[in-house]
């Protein structure tokens, strides 16, 4: 196999294990070492695998579809991969059923060692999210006044995480904050020269 379509399979394979919950599988997408930085974690990857954010109840689907991945192959060794994802996850708001859809940007940086292409770093980057009820017509019973100095890319997903108990901050990486973008594939690209 190609070194591009390697790194194509390791990501979209990630993709797809987390949304099947196979977190033997998802594990090995991963090097023991990486890490993982997402809107509930920062840090290695053994504390994201097998586990959710808070206002994930058991049992709840999560339906992911992925975009093409665009893999930026700077050496033999290392590279980096935008996939652009869109997450359905069922959640219960305020007593109702509803459905969180999150459009995110996920960085991988994928490297080989003994001539295997595994995913070293995964960070989420939030554009946009939307809630909905699961059933048409059902009342969220959401105050805007809960929404206000929420940031837009990720706006509904803080909601739900706080409504639910638990934490997210408001410095997560998001496209309203372009230098902040920038800053990121500046880095990817640092690394990857780092081989």
């Amino acid at each position: 196999m190609r070194d591009v379509e390697a790194i194509e399979q390791v990501v979209v394979k990630e993709r797809q294990y987390r949304v099947r919950h196979a977190d033997r599988e998802l594990a090995g997408c991963y090097w023991e070492d990486a890490t993982v930085t997402t809107s509930w974690q920062t840090g290695p990857v053994s504390t994201f695998v097998g586990r959710q954010p808070a206002e994930m109840g058991d049992g709840l689907p999560i339906v992911g579809r992925s975009s093409t991945p665009l893999v930026h192959l700077r050496t033999a060794t290392r590279a980096y991969v935008e996939l652009p994802t869109i997450c359905d996850y069922w959640e219960i708001v305020n007593g109702t059923e509803a459905v969180l859809e999150s459009f995110m940007r996920l960085i991988y940086r994928v490297e080989r060692r003994g001539g295997v292409w595994t995913i070293a770093n995964m960070l989420s980057m939030y554009e946009s999210d939307k809630l909905a009820p699961a059933v048409p017509g059902t009342d969220l019973r959401i105050d805007p006044a809960d929404l206000e100095g929420l940031r837009h890319p990720y706006r509904f997903l803080a909601y739900t995480r706080l409504a639910a108990g638990g934490q997210i901050g408001q410095d997560l990486l998001g496209i309203d904050r372009p230098d902040d973008i920038a800053r990121v594939y500046a880095d990817a690209e640092a690394w990857c020269a780092d081989s």
